[in-house]
């Protein structure tokens, strides 16, 4: 790969987004280009010596494996992210190991280097920032997964007042009290409350006080089943 196209494609890394020329033009010089088929592993979980990983085409997966050898996906990584800085700044192993999904291009940089490179007050910034980043849509998965399971047991509580012998197309069923639906779906009462609304936002249900009205018993239903989310 040419030195200009390696350049080029560094500056578009996040992190050396705000790097100098003199900067990237140090990194490329220092950095190792690989080539990965379909399938084939990136990096392994449990390297000491892992280095800094820089997608720059093709698409990977990250992921642990459990005791049975089922794979357990951690994340997806486009062309353009950077992982395993964290690892190098903590002195400790890759937590997860990393396979292509499509023939991809990664360079590395290994831990020594990398060391050296984090004393640039630009490219600490930008270490800074990634790892901000990674923080937050963590805390936002999380937030959407607890959600996403706290609406499903409220609309399965919902879904079986349902009779099955109703033939209004809009069935009315009663639901006990806040509390009760919280008790009973292992939640908060300020997420029984924020569900509801959701609900009734998207169109499912129309509250009239403890009755509600369903107003799409197939979208409660699949949301029910996790396969959609309030």
């Amino acid at each position: 790969m040419k030195e200009k196209t390696i350049n080029h494609l560094l500056r578009d890394q996040a992190l050396f987004s705000a790097s100098t020329d003199e900067e990237i033009k140090s990194a490329a010089g220092l950095i190792r280009v690989n080539n990965f088929r379909h399938g084939e592993y990136v990096a392994f979980a449990g390297d000491m010596n892992s280095p800094v990983f820089m997608l720059l085409e093709g698409e990977l997966h990250s992921f642990v494996s459990s005791e049975d050898g089922r794979e357990i996906p951690i994340r997806t990584y486009i062309a353009g992210p950077t992982f395993g800085v964290e690892t190098i700044i903590q002195r400790t192993s890759l937590p997860w190991s990393v396979a292509a999904i499509t023939p991809s291009t990664v360079v590395t940089l290994s831990r020594a280097q990398a060391t050296s490179l984090l004393d640039s007050p630009t490219i600490a910034r930008s270490v800074n920032e990634l790892m901000s980043a990674d923080l937050l849509q963590m805390a936002q998965h999380y937030t959407v997964g607890r959600l996403s399971r706290a609406s499903a047991r409220i609309s399965a509580l919902i879904a079986t007042s349902i009779r099955e012998n109703k033939a209004d197309e809009w069935p009315a069923v009663e639901i006990p009290d806040q509390k009760t639906v919280a008790a009973l779906a292992k939640v908060s009462r300020e997420t029984v409350s924020r569900v509801l609304k959701s609900l009734e936002s998207k169109g499912v249900i129309v509250r009239i006080g403890r009755r509600l009205r369903i107003r799409d018993i197939a979208m409660l239903q699949r949301i029910a089943a996790g396969v959609e989310v309030a």
